[in-house]
């Protein structure tokens, strides 16, 4: 079976990805004042997780501290569930533009795991979430 990651083809899909999501989302007022934050490193940031996450190397553990490292970036954003809803439609129109494969299979799961992702980011976001406390699990990339 192949991973998510062999089937979109690699990182350089995954870059056009991030990409087109990446201008989409700096042209949102909604998302805009978060995303201008962290840019332009966000861009490369959000490719080594996605590469990660579909089944490629584990660069976003490596350079970026994996789920601690994650737990870090969104700590304080106050990420709202409107925002989690805008990420999540314009990740999935922005894998429409990139060419991402279309069949059925990758995009619900896709889009499950963008669901589940999202929610992480709003839920470890507020000011009164829980802390976790080390040691962190590692990033489990995403499955079928």
């Amino acid at each position: 079976m192949t991973t998510m990651y062999e089937q979109i083809g690699g990182e350089g899909a995954i870059r056009t990805l991030v990409e087109k999501f990446h201008a989409a989302a700096m042209s949102d007022p909604l998302l805009y004042p978060s995303f201008v934050k962290g840019a332009p490193a966000h861009v490369d940031h959000l490719v080594a997780f996605f590469v990660e996450m579909f089944g490629g190397p584990a660069r976003y553990s490596a350079e970026h501290g994996g789920t601690a490292g994650m737990l870090a970036a969104h700590r304080g954003l106050q990420v709202t569930e409107e925002q989690r809803e805008r990420f999540v439609a314009l990740m999935l129109a922005a894998a429409n533009t990139a060419g991402l494969p279309t069949d059925e299979r990758f995009r619900k799961a896709f889009a499950r795991h963008l669901e589940a992702g999202s929610a992480f980011a709003v839920k470890f976001s507020q000011p009164d979430s829980p802390v976790p406390q080390p040691p962190f699990p590692p990033i489990q990339p995403w499955s079928w």
